[in-house]
């Protein structure tokens, strides 16, 4: 799933939400996002492919506030 740059998205690798910053394709992993982390465990950016990001949108059309 490709998402968009400014999305907040959820990140498994990190356990934390994360904006997204920056995409780029790459021919071996396919989508692979910068993410700042925003967790204050984290604070930091990183890249992982999308895979690895789930969007929370659904979870905003139900109410929930993230």
């Amino acid at each position: 799933q490709r998402h968009t740059v400014g999305e907040v998205v959820y990140s498994a690798r990190y356990d934390s939400t994360a904006r997204i910053e920056a995409e780029t394709i790459c021919p071996k992993n396919g989508w692979v996002y910068r993410v700042w982390l925003l967790s204050e465990k984290w604070s930091q950016y990183a890249y992982q492919p999308a895979e690895e990001l789930a969007s929370l949108e659904h979870l905003r059309k139900l109410g929930v506030r993230v």
